[in-house]
């Protein structure tokens, strides 16, 4: 049982066979097969929704936001890219258009991977994790949009520089450039080397 993605193939009209699969059994009718494809992609598509607007709730709402989007939309879905790719840049756009609506709820304060079940530190510990935590979120969020898009999709869900440029539909040039002036720009802002 290898979960690990195959290796995106240039050119190619579906990059996936698993998941080029289930677009076919989903337009076909079989919506057993769009679960499939919900459950595969779920933690990732709710991990870039959060990270734009850090909040469970918000979180939630965009990560089904953007799978009923991609389930309208899937007979469009050309495969120019990855589906995954494909997913991604959908939820990346609307966690965008969200924040920049300035309908987001306040920050619930409880990012996922806070719990950690019975921790061993001692109480003042865990709040200056908290601190930096927040202190970071603060700092990220007063990057330009393009330097926050690209370094939350790089550095928190750990996609490749070549997987960014697919979603932000950029050069990878760009994407190296928008990473290196957003680590740049972050230890100005939170007087890191200073």
């Amino acid at each position: 049982m290898d979960t690990a993605q195959p290796p995106n193939s240039v050119g190619s009209t579906f990059p996936s066979n698993g998941d080029a699969g289930l677009i076919q059994q989903v337009l076909a009718g079989d919506q057993t097969a769009f679960t499939q494809l919900v459950n595969k992609y779920r933690q990732q598509v709710y991990a870039i929704a959060y990270r734009f607007c850090n909040n469970a709730q918000e979180a939630d709402d965009l990560a089904q936001e953007a799978f009923i989007k991609a389930y309208q939309n899937l007979s469009k879905f050309r495969g120019d890219a990855s589906f995954r790719t494909w997913l991604l840049r959908i939820t990346t756009n609307l966690s965008i258009n969200l924040v920049k609506s300035g309908r987001m709820s306040k920050d619930s304060g409880e990012a996922p991977d806070d719990f950690h079940g019975h921790v061993d530190h001692s109480q003042l510990s865990l709040m200056l994790q908290d601190e930096k935590k927040a202190a970071l979120r603060k700092a990220v969020a007063k990057l330009p949009p393009k330097q926050q898009k690209t370094l939350l999709l790089k550095t928190y869900n750990g996609m490749t520089c070549e997987e960014v440029a697919r979603v932000m539909d950029c050069s990878v040039g760009t994407v190296k450039a928008n990473v290196f002036n957003a680590l740049k720009r972050l230890k100005t802002l939170l007087n890191v080397g200073e």
